[in-house]
């Protein structure tokens, strides 16, 4: 891993803003040729998703499982039930409540590094929370439904002027590598992969590294982060329900499908439409919280 971080050529792939966009199109999986016991299937199936996004869980789950009867073993039923069952076994409050959101890990954890570590150049970032944060769960795997989703990171203030991401195939291939501005300010900020020069394959996993920019002719000593990014292989119904839902109703369906960047996107992106609304601050603290995000990095400000 040491030599493949950053002996890698430092190739300018692109350059991103520090911004938050809209969630991008979802691209499902085709839906099967329609029939009557299909669309019974598809109406269950989206009827379900519809009541996630309601927050009511146990409706919801009454739908998937009326699917599942007349698909048996449709992995995609199978996932439903499983997402929302488990999404009320880890905080039965949050399945309760009208706003609180909660994280479930996927199980399937990846090496990483989502604090960083100390460096030979301490001098390059001040202040009490002096180490780059990934916003990752405890297991180093963020799951998205995007072909180019956002990563956010914790940049303390620093006297870099540069930022850099690299995205790397599961095989340890460079794909991509965009150089991030920052302003010095210590604060969230969110990088969106560059649909011009990476796009992620459906049911693929990738690697990521994002570093600060301390001192430019030395990379193996700048601090960094480092975990992985998979895109899901998403139920057409599913999608169907993503793509037409409000987004402030769309938050429990990708929160209760495991859809951890997603999630925090468009938590992201209603902060900044609506930065005095107390509740969306709220999910955003209960959500990194239940991730086990520092509690100081989750207060910090969301920066340009």
């Amino acid at each position: 891993m040491s030599s493949l971080r950053f002996g890698l050529p430092l190739i300018l792939l692109g350059t991103l803003t520090l911004g938050v966009g809209s969630l991008p199109t979802i691209v499902a999986t085709p839906a099967v040729a329609q029939s009557n016991p299909a669309s019974e299937f598809d109406r269950y199936m989206q009827r379900g998703y519809q009541l996630t996004a309601k927050r009511d869980y146990q409706s919801a789950l009454i739908n998937f499982r009326r699917a599942l009867s007349l698909r048996p073993g449709d992995r995609y039923a199978l996932n439903a039930i499983s997402n929302v069952e488990a999404y009320i076994a880890r905080d039965r409050f949050a399945a309760q409540s009208g706003n609180r959101l909660t994280f479930v890990p996927t199980g399937r954890g990846m090496p990483g590094q989502r604090i960083a570590g100390a460096t030979r150049f301490g001098e390059c970032t001040q202040g009490k929370l002096a180490k780059i944060v990934a916003l990752m769960p405890e297991d180093n795997l963020g799951v998205t439904a995007a072909a180019n989703p956002s990563l956010f990171f914790y940049v303390p203030q620093s006297t870099a002027k540069l930022a850099e991401l690299m995205i790397l195939s599961e095989g340890g291939d460079l794909l991509a590598t965009q150089e991030v501005p920052v302003s010095g300010t210590a604060g969230i900020v969110s990088v969106t992969i560059d649909p011009t020069k990476a796009a992620l394959q459906p049911g693929q996993k990738y690697q990521w590294i994002f570093s600060l920019t301390c001192k430019p002719n030395e990379p193996d000593a700048n601090p960094f982060v480092t975990g992985w990014i998979e895109r899901a292989e998403l139920d057409s119904n599913l999608a169907a329900v993503i793509t037409t839902a409000p987004a402030a109703e769309r938050l429990p369906l990708l929160a209760a499908n495991q859809l951890w960047n997603d999630t925090l996107a468009t938590l992201a992106a209603l902060q900044r439409q609506n930065p005095n609304d107390p509740a969306m601050k709220q999910q955003w603290q209960d959500l990194l919280n239940t991730a086990g995000i520092d509690p100081q990095v989750v207060n910090m400000p969301l920066l340009q």
